[in-house]
């Protein structure tokens, strides 16, 4: 408690203080405000309000609600995000304490509330800071209720699903943590029937009125966002950067990888008569890429999950001098030690009675899935930093066992 409440005082001089997130309202930022303002006026929604996942900016676009879209209203979304950055290490002690030893969750708090990654995102208007927080919350209210039964579970498991469902709207890789909470459900059906139920049903309200959002956007029936294939072409082939152009020549859109643009690798590209949302166009491309490959695509491949990693430094971080300093270097020593750390993971978990049902083995799942984005779409160290904190949690569980952090202490010798 003493480094979670620690961690809100240094969010709160950081993200209030030094750093408040709308003197930083350029790219994604500034889109993201945008569309709050827009939702918040009655302005109507653009085709473009379907590229991204709307959760961030409907978030966003609460405080904005209550107190306007002008300076006010930006100081109620500042306060809401240190907020949602305070709550990280709390939900993260909670997840942690359910599913590893007592030390293990303590020490999971402390390393979440002085991570600079986290503290950082928290003040900037992105969907890192929002989709970690209500993931964490929904993953403890979810492993909690798969433990009670009757009418009990069933509740915490509906807030379970819908707190997941807004992490999901915010950042939809997600679902693939939320998988890994409901699976194992599907195999003790008879008993944790009203947790499925409740998680499922939750999380399909919110995701639903996700789809909706995004249909009176494109003013056609679509999914939870239409970046997925620009995404996949940008993590299959060498793009720097691609602009598209409709028949309106004042319409154009321009998009860039971080990563290469770090490392000043890929091609640029333009396109007329095909815009950012043509997710068949972009697929089509990216597979193409894989096709003409063949089997060294393989390296490819190789290349995303190592550019998760210390390759460059996490955008948009990478802007300041400060935390750009900060930043590089926790990356780079997180990037370093997590090879040990899922190595001696597993050691503990063959260790553990409980074998690979082991709350190590969850967590371990948990982190897993940043290896199934990377793949699927691209490597960036940004992507990654939503995982991180299953990554700190098992460091938290590797340092409690190598120094028996959770063992009795003997009593003294008379």
């Amino acid at each position: 408690m003493a480094s979670i409440l620690a961690g809100v005082v240094v969010r709160i001089i950081w993200g209030l203080v030094i750093h408040p997130p709308f003197e930083y309202l350029y790219s994604d930022m500034g889109g993201y405000v945008g569309r709050a303002e827009r939702l918040v006026t009655g302005a109507g929604l653009l085709r473009f309000d379907a590229f991204f996942p709307p959760g961030t900016h409907i978030l966003l676009a609460t405080p904005m609600t209550l107190f306007g879209t002008e300076r006010a209203g930006l100081w109620a979304g500042a306060v809401l995000w240190c907020a949602l950055s305070a709550a990280t290490p709390f939900f993260a002690w909670r997840l942690a304490r359910l599913l590893l030893t007592p030390a293990a969750a303590a020490l999971t708090a402390l390393l979440c509330a002085f991570w600079p990654l986290y503290i950082t995102y928290g003040a900037f208007f992105t969907s890192e800071t929002p989709s970690l927080a209500f993931l964490l919350a929904s993953l403890w209210a979810g492993y909690r209720a798969g433990r009670l039964s009757g009418r009990k579970a069933g509740w915490l498991g509906l807030v379970a699903g819908l707190l997941g469902g807004i992490a999901v709207a915010s950042r939809p890789q997600l679902i693939l943590n939320l998988a890994v909470l409901v699976v194992p459900l599907l195999f003790r059906l008879r008993r944790q029937a009203p947790v499925l139920a409740g998680i499922v049903g939750g999380t399909a309200v919110i995701l639903a009125g996700t789809v909706l959002h995004n249909s009176a956007a494109a003013g056609k029936p679509t999914g939870l966002s239409e970046n997925a294939g620009l995404n996949f072409w940008i993590g299959h082939c060498d793009v720097h950067d691609v602009t598209t152009v409709d028949t309106d020549p004042n319409y154009t859109l321009k998009f860039g990888n971080p990563v290469w643009a770090q490392l000043g690798r890929g091609g640029s590209y333009r396109f007329e008569g095909y815009l950012v949302w043509d997710q068949a166009f972009f697929y089509e491309m990216g597979l193409r890429c894989i096709e003409r490959d063949g089997f060294g695509h393989v390296r490819v491949l190789a290349r995303n999950l190592l550019n998760m990693t210390a390759t460059t430094v996490p955008w948009p971080q990478s802007n300041g001098d400060w935390q750009r300093a900060a930043v590089l270097v926790s990356n780079l020593a997180y990037s370093l030690l997590l090879p040990l750390i899922v190595i001696y993971s597993i050691l503990i978990i063959l260790r553990r009675p409980s074998g690979w049902s082991s709350g190590e083995m969850v967590v371990l799942l948990q982190l897993a899935c940043a290896v199934l984005v990377a793949l699927f779409f691209f490597g960036d160290p940004r992507l990654r930093s939503t995982y991180d904190v299953f990554g700190l949690a098992l460091l938290a569980a590797c340092i409690a066992d190598l120094f028996g952090l959770d063992e009795p202490r003997r009593k003294p010798a008379e």
